[in-house]
């Protein structure tokens, strides 16, 4: 295996994966700093406590297998199947790092560890299912009821012509910065949302903040209320 870059340091990474990797790989590393995510297999654990680390968000170990080690990171969408690891053995680990929604039923789960760093929202059927597999947890794991959510991530904003166009009340998934507009009215939230799930923040007319509050069953963020004139 290669070493790695030959610097002294190891700087400014979202995620530094050193799954894979061995202590003689990271000869000549002195120091690893503003790291948000760490991952490192156990065995790598001595030879990191000889390098002088600085703002390193978090840390995750991972223990030995004989399987291998399956990664997702980012900002995703799964499906439940991703827990059954059809294609792969028991030893597996699966790794999930960032912001997952897990957008169907997890048939069962095919790994002999589940590790989540960040957060991570599933359907709350599979709520003891999840709580049994997962063996690692540094963050969130948060749960909608209903059996098909609609996934927003990045910058919307909602109007009044959007929720009309729902013919039955739908589950809200937000990640990210959202915003419901003007012209949107309670009565109409009530009828087209059954669940809002946020994970960041929902800007909305300052009239409908504790409807938006009611219908939030998970909340990883704020609601901000705004007068009409902020629009």
């Amino acid at each position: 295996m290669e070493k790695m870059e030959q610097a002294s340091s190891i700087s400014n990474l979202g995620i530094l994966d050193l799954t894979g990797k061995k202590p003689e790989d990271l000869e000549g590393i002195t120091l690893i700093e503003s790291v948000g995510i760490l991952i490192a297999p156990a065995s790598l654990s001595g030879t990191l406590m000889k390098i002088t680390q600085r703002n390193i968000g978090m840390t995750i170990s991972l223990p030995e297998t004989a399987g291998k080690i399956k990664m997702f990171n980012g900002q995703l969408t799964l499906s439940g199947d991703v827990f059954a690891n059809h294609t792969g053995a028991p030893e597996d680990i699966l790794v999930l790092v960032g912001q997952v929604v897990i957008t169907s039923p997890i048939p069962k789960v095919g790994f002999s560890e589940v590790v989540v760093a960040g957060q991570m929202i599933a359907p709350k059927s599979d709520e003891a299912m999840i709580a049994s597999a997962v063996t690692q947890l540094s963050g969130q794991i948060v749960y909608y009821s209903s059996g098909s959510p609609r996934i927003f991530i990045g910058d919307e904003t909602f109007s009044k012509g959007f929720f009309d166009l729902i013919d039955d009340k739908m589950a809200m998934v937000l990640i990210g910065d959202h915003e419901i507009a003007d012209d949107v009215d309670a009565a109409t939230l009530k009828q087209k949302v059954s669940e809002i799930v946020l994970i960041g923040e929902l800007s909305v007319p300052k009239a409908l903040v504790p409807v938006t509050q009611f219908l939030a069953v998970a909340l990883l963020g704020s609601i901000e209320a705004r007068d009409e004139q902020d629009a």
